[in-house]
């Protein structure tokens, strides 16, 4: 169905979900819709009304792509893939990951629960449905480099470092790019700021390679940068890297 404009549109045709801790999107070509990310369980209502804002159903849906297969990136892709018989696409190094519901750094998070803004973030975890992932039971793989086949047309890049499969989806004729948690523009630590950084080292599998990875993207110019955690960042891609390597 064709839409109308929503609030929630922050570049042509994308548009941004979720809470002010975790985003996840929808991008919008020839009233076809893709979602990136699924933030958490609890989010499925959310779906239902932005989609009705947008003059959209779940059968206007074509695919769900993942960034990786953390909890709170993964958490209505399941019920999405089973109600809408919507295909499910990620890196084949998070198929397991996906199968396990998350598996979340746990250790990481319990270190740190002396910070007041990961304990704001953990309280959000169990509202929210996080600690009960259902498991994403059928994935499609996506190779590095390729061209998507779904609404918006998105390049994968494959990331890896926060986890071994992360990739970021670009897409060319917008100029935006979904990070995923390659970057973020939000200090995770105390979520505040504005300015995009790597996670911190207790979030990344590999702390080093995730600050070689996003090096990739450094051919990309001029983004409006879309982080699975902060708020979007417009400029040049060298500056975003730059930035994100003095963490």
């Amino acid at each position: 169905m064709a839409t109308s404009k929503a609030e929630t549109e922050i570049a042509e045709g994308v548009h941004r979900c979720g809470t002010s801790h975790v985003n996840w999107y929808l991008i919008e070509e020839d009233d076809a819709l893709t979602v990136v990310d699924t933030g958490f369980p609890t989010h499925w209502q959310q779906l239902f009304d932005r989609l009705a804002a947008m003059n959209y159903g779940l059968a206007d849906i074509e695919a769900c792509l993942l960034t990786h297969a953390h909890p709170d990136h993964i958490g209505f892709a399941e019920r999405l893939r089973e109600q809408a018989d919507v295909p499910v696409l990620l890196h084949p190094a998070e198929r397991q990951r996906a199968r396990d519901g998350g598996d979340p750094p746990l250790g990481g998070f319990a270190k740190n629960l002396w910070r007041p803004a990961i304990v704001r973030y953990f309280i959000e975890i169990v509202r929210s449905d996080g600690t009960s992932i259902p498991p994403v039971t059928a994935v499609e793989p996506i190779a590095d480099g390729s061209e998507l086949d779904v609404p918006g047309h998105p390049r994968a890049i494959h990331v890896p470092g926060h986890t071994d499969g992360e990739l970021a989806f670009y897409l060319p004729d917008r100029d935006v790019l979904f990070c995923g948690d390659a970057l973020a523009t939000v200090d995770f630590e105390t979520l505040q700021g504005n300015t995009p950084q790597l996670l911190p080292p207790w979030l990344n599998v590999d702390h080093e390679q995730a600050r070689e990875s996003i090096t990739r993207l450094d051919f990309l110019g001029e983004v409006v940068l879309l982080p699975g955690h902060g708020d979007p960042w417009t400029g040049d891609m060298t500056e975003a890297i730059e930035l994100a390597q003095r963490r």
